[in-house]
């Protein structure tokens, strides 16, 4: 959990994209790919800017929220549920 309150901390601020976090950070870049990925899939990112390979993100309201829960040591837990829509 630790390193998905730093990104999101590193994505308060403004628009980023991953190449930022990860100098903001010092993340490996496929952590902080594979943390976007699931930050997105959970709502608490969104892409505001796409161009080929060339994504920029920002916290949603959801975002914040959970990043102040964070911040101020509330524990989070994440529950996920199956799309109906989720291939077998």
């Amino acid at each position: 959990m630790y390193e998905i309150k730093v990104v999101l901390e590193s994505i308060r601020d403004g628009a980023v994209n991953p190449g930022e976090v990860v100098i903001r950070t010092k993340i490996p870049r496929y952590e902080v790919l594979a943390i976007f990925h699931i930050l997105e899939g959970l709502g608490l990112i969104e892409t505001i800017y796409s161009k080929g390979s060339h994504k920029v993100y920002k916290l949603t309201q959801k975002g914040e929220e959970i990043l102040d829960a964070l911040e101020k040591g509330h524990e989070i837990d994440i529950i996920t549920k199956e799309s109906k829509d989720a291939l077998i």
